[in-house]
């Protein structure tokens, strides 16, 4: 394994009431120079956990309010960039954890990396404490590391589901070694895609909204992704059954997510013209 502080990047995370995760995310990343953590007021012992495993702890707002969510996901992240130490970042979640092969496969990868490097990693839900390797969404891989000077970014506007930007003279490298991802029961991670349906509603509000695009993006756009979703659920379906396979569920919650969307704005829509 990789010495102590021998990885050159800060790793961003966020946190609002994550004690009961945390010290998991936290456990294998004494590597990196860095590990950022910005608390959103956390009414449990979030900050003294980081704190104790060597993070730099930040608040998410200047308030006193307890417990304070995000409202643009986007917006804090580019703030915790602006605040880190180290020009090459990784975004990880606090609940989720690296792979300790992850971990020394990303000090290697920055031992040679030219700044117009992307590094995208391969997540795997972890569900009952079993991780899940077959399902629709298999494999997953986003980029979760880059270098700040480089010009890459995350889109404006994205207020949930983050997304990066770069054009292509970056070189992508996929690391080989997962990060987890451990998931809630599927009646949990509905009542989060409402409250992030709630953010995009807001976001939408305050932009403004003409039905141009309304009906250019979700008439036409949000059903045409629904189709999509399920086309890919039912196509391989009858391999999403075994120990390492997500349950169907989990999957058809996205089809949901946008459902409900499309349902909301096209009664806000209706709202605001009556």
């Amino acid at each position: 394994m990789l010495l102590p502080k021998s990885i050159p990047c800060s790793v961003l995370i966020l946190t609002r009431n994550s004690a009961g995760t945390l010290e998991r995310c936290l456990r294998n990343l004494a590597p990196f120079e860095e590990i950022l953590v910005h608390d959103a007021n956390s009414e449990d012992n979030s900050a003294e956990i980081a704190r104790r495993f060597g993070a730099r702890v930040l608040p998410q707002e200047k308030t006193t309010e307890r417990s304070t969510r995000v409202k643009d996901f986007t917006a804090m992240r580019l703030k915790q960039r602006a605040a880190a130490q180290y020009d090459w970042v990784f975004y990880l979640d606090s609940d989720e954890y690296l792979s300790d092969g992850l971990v020394e496969e990303i000090g290697l990868i920055l031992k040679t990396a030219v700044p117009k490097t992307i590094v995208k990693v391969r997540r795997v839900w972890v569900i009952n404490d079993v991780p899940r390797t077959r399902g629709y969404l298999s494999p997953d891989i986003m980029p979760r590391l880059h270098h700040r000077g480089s010009g890459a970014t995350l889109r404006a506007g994205k207020t949930v589901h983050e997304k990066y930007e770069y054009d292509g003279t970056f070189k992508e490298v996929i690391a080989k070694y997962p990060l987890y991802v451990p998931m809630d029961s599927v009646t949990s991670l509905r009542a989060k895609d409402d409250r992030y349906i709630l953010l995009e509603i807001e976001r939408t509000r305050q932009r403004g909204y003409t039905w141009g695009l309304y009906f250019r993006w979700f008439f036409f756009r949000e059903p045409l992704i629904m189709l999509g979703l399920l086309w890919r659920i039912l196509w391989k379906l009858p391999g999403m059954y075994g120990k390492d396979a997500v349950p169907p569920a989990y999957h058809f919650r996205y089809v949901r997510y946008h459902w409900r969307l499309l349902r909301a704005m096209t009664g806000w829509m209706l709202e605001r013209k009556l």
